[in-house]
């Protein structure tokens, strides 16, 4: 059992008047948002290490010596 005691108003009042005190609704909502948070911040990993992978695919492309000719044009 968890006994929580809420001492910022806005919290309170939203616990009172939004979730009309139902501790279950107000903590399905904690977990939901807090699962939200997780998945966000792996998908920006996700897509932060796509984005360096291509950067390095793109670095080796540019550097490519056999493209010697194609850069002199």
């Amino acid at each position: 059992m968890l006994t929580l005691e809420i001492e910022n108003e806005k919290i309170e009042h939203i616990f009172l008047n939004e979730f009309h005190s139902n501790k279950a609704k107000f903590f399905e909502f904690i977990q939901n948002s807090y699962d939200k948070m997780k998945k966000s911040s792996t998908d920006i990993e996700f897509y932060e290490n796509i984005k360096s992978l291509q950067e390095d695919s793109m670095k080796q492309t540019w550097q490519n010596t056999q493209d010697e000719v194609w850069d002199e044009l």
